[in-house]
């Protein structure tokens, strides 16, 4: 994923959501998020009560968030090596295990 022509570099990308998403930038206004949108490396992601949205990361891993969530990139250094090497920072509201973690832990769902 490039950067952009705001010298922002992209961090990832909207996969899906549902409700009130937004993030904002250092010394950005917040914008409105929607699905296919960029996150950046210095956005802070905000979830209204109620919405969700999943974000696919740079280096391939999935970030789910539940309504009431912030979620911010503090730090975004690529390595050097073919891996990307991504640090974030959780600022608050609920994380939740995926469904497909928790039938590979045994613990089943629906039954």
């Amino acid at each position: 994923m490039p950067a952009t022509t705001t010298g922002r570099e992209q961090a990832g990308v909207v996969l899906s959501k549902r409700g009130k998403v937004t993030a904002k930038g250092a010394g950005q206004e917040p914008r409105i998020l929607k699905r296919g949108d960029a996150v950046y490396g210095d956005d802070v992601v905000h979830t209204v009560r109620g919405a969700n949205v999943q974000l696919k990361m740079r280096d391939r891993n999935i970030v789910m968030l539940r309504g009431g969530s912030t979620f911010r990139v503090s730090i975004y250094h690529p390595r050097a090596s073919s891996e990307d090497g991504l640090r974030y920072e959780y600022v608050g509201g609920i994380l939740r295990e995926s469904q497909r973690d928790a039938v590979s832990a045994g613990l089943g769902i629906g039954g």
